[in-house]
């Protein structure tokens, strides 16, 4: 069993991990709903959406990203292929660039190139559309976009029961991990939160690095460990407390 002198930092670090995830899903939820009422919209105007009525999304997409602080990096909506009236694929994406301004993603959808962009195999499109929930997908090196290591929070979009797509922020791995670890490191012992994969988020211990798979951390635990979902189920994170004491330097 572990002390009881810890029980009270691990609440704690379990609390603001919860308020953390909350907090990023409810960003996304809100890009979902005015997405949806902006297809309610154009559907009751009798046509069907276009990428112009798309960018009349970018303010509460540049709402949302900046008000991630410095954790966001990229925002905004996906769209499942042929729902727009002039694009086969389209996304209405922004990243924050230098000076807190926002910019467009506009990568190739051209599948005679070899760089053609598929969003559509991506897990952070693909789970949401063959599961009807949201995700969280890394940590992973964004290639196609800033290059930075990061977490997909992604939300589906559903229409009258049709689904048209997803809402989702990028956030910076670096600086969501640097607030994670200020909880971390208030336990005494190991402590690793890790992904529904196993690769690890965030350790208090130089033993666990991010972004390594940390899979056996998924099998039973030695004894006296302990995992601990968080609140957020689709999200597939949990917090892992280990028998061994944490090292101080």
């Amino acid at each position: 069993m572990f002390a009881a002198s810890e029980n009270a930092p691990l609440g704690a670090c379990i609390q603001q991990l919860n308020s953390t995830l909350e907090t990023i899903f409810s960003q996304v939820r809100q890009l979902v709903d005015e997405t949806r009422s902006l297809w309610a919209r154009v559907l009751e105007e009798g046509r069907q959406p276009t990428a112009k009525d798309l960018a009349t999304l970018r303010p509460g997409i540049d709402r949302q990203l900046l008000a991630t602080g410095a954790f966001g990096c990229g925002g905004g909506v996906i769209l499942e292929p042929r729902c727009l009236a002039d694009r086969e694929m389209h996304l209405e994406w922004w990243y924050l660039a230098d000076g807190g301004k926002t910019m467009p993603l506009r990568p190739n959808f051209d599948q005679r190139r070899e760089n053609f962009y598929d969003y559509t195999a991506m897990p952070w499109f693909s789970r949401p559309r063959s599961t009807g929930s949201s995700c969280v997908e890394g940590p992973y090196v964004d290639l196609y976009g800033t290059n930075m290591y990061v977490l997909t929070f992604t939300m589906p979009i559903v229409v009258d029961g049709r689904f048209i797509g997803v809402a989702g922020l990028d956030l910076s791995l670096h600086n969501v991990e640097r607030l994670l670890i200020r909880s971390l490191m208030r336990l005494e012992h190991e402590a690793v939160l890790i992904a529904v994969d196993g690769r690890v988020i965030a350790s208090n211990s130089p033993n666990w690095m991010v972004g390594d798979l940390a899979t056996k951390l998924l099998q039973p635990l030695p004894e006296q460990g302990e995992r601990l979902a968080l609140a957020e189920p689709e999200a597939g994170w949990s917090l892992v407390r280990l028998p061994a004491l944490r090292k101080v330097a």
